[in-house]
Order: structure tokens, then sequence, then C-alpha cells
């Protein structure tokens, strides 16, 4: 599986996805220094640094997984929650990516005051962008502490699946 990551800070995704023996095929993060982090771990990977300034179109169809922690401080109860207003609300660049990409997988994350921030408007656009551009999409709640974190952290989880991005067919 050809794995592509934004917003991937140190590699989280990145590592999860080297330890399930996939292929780290590029990153896009604008931090300088989880890039030389990346780099460093992940020589392989194709670094790109800013998603706002990005063609992704050279991409497409060569990634079937792309992950993404979008950033949350418009979101997070412990910011200002600007929501949309905070130049930070880099959703829609996650998914002009998506979108140029073309990824049979997407996994989105982010922190639960995305449900609530404006009755979660955010929440429910994240997955009606996704269905619009031809994804199931199924969001998940989950605290760090479910896989035995000693502190709670709620993140949401969306989990896309496009069969029409399928290469392999259905059950693929």
């Amino acid at each position: 599986m050809n794995c592509g990551h934004l917003f991937n800070g140190i590699g989280g995704f990145a590592l999860a996805a080297h330890w399930m023996l996939w292929n780290n095929k590029m990153h896009c993060e604008i931090d300088a220094f989880c890039n030389k982090v990346m780099n460093y771990h992940f020589p392989n990977s194709y670094q790109h640094e800013d998603i706002r300034t990005t063609d992704f179109t050279i991409w497409r169809g060569r990634i079937d997984l792309l992950t993404g922690g979008f950033p949350c401080q418009p979101y997070s109860t412990a910011g200002k929650r600007l929501g949309k207003e905070d130049e930070r609300h880099l959703w829609p660049e996650m998914l002009r990516a998506i979108r140029e990409i073309s990824p049979r997988w997407v996994v989105g994350e982010n922190v639960r005051g995305l449900v609530n921030w404006n009755g979660g408007l955010v929440f429910d656009e994240v997955q009606a962008d996704l269905e619009a551009a031809g994804y199931e999409v199924t969001p998940f709640l989950l605290p760090a502490a479910g896989v035995n974190a000693p502190h709670r952290r709620d993140r949401i989880w969306f989990v896309a699946y496009s069969e029409s991005n399928d290469a392999f067919g259905k059950g693929g």
C-alpha cells in the first residue's frame, strides 16, 4: 500500500504505515524541524512543505491511503475557537489535496472541539465534502485512554473509502 501524509508533524501516521510494511511515498509539512525528523526516518518519502502552494496532481493514482491531522487550533477548546476565520483552518486545502490525489482511503484526525464548534458545522462539512468527492465516511470519537494512554485526549477520526478509486475492485 502506498501512503501519503498531510500535516504529518514528526510522522505518527508515517510510523504506523511503516509498522504495517506500507510505503511512505510523500509527506507535506510546513514545519522545518518536523521535516528534518521525517527526512531522517523516511529518506525515500518525497517532501512537500506548504499545502497551500503544493500541486498534488503528480500523485494522482499513486497513493492508496492519504492521512492528515489538519490543524486543530481553530476548533480546540484550549484556543480562541475562531474556526473558519482562523488562518489555520486548512480543511479546504486537505480536501483539495484529496481531490487531486484521489486515494482509495482517507484517514483524517482532529480534536473533539470540531464536533461542537459552531454547532458542528465543520464536522458536518468534512463528512459532506468527502461524500461529495465520492467517499463513504465513518467518523469515530476515540480517547487516547482507549489505547492505554494515561490520559483521555479525545480525537475525532474520519475514515473514508472510495470504491471508484479502488484499482483492485470491490473488496480488493
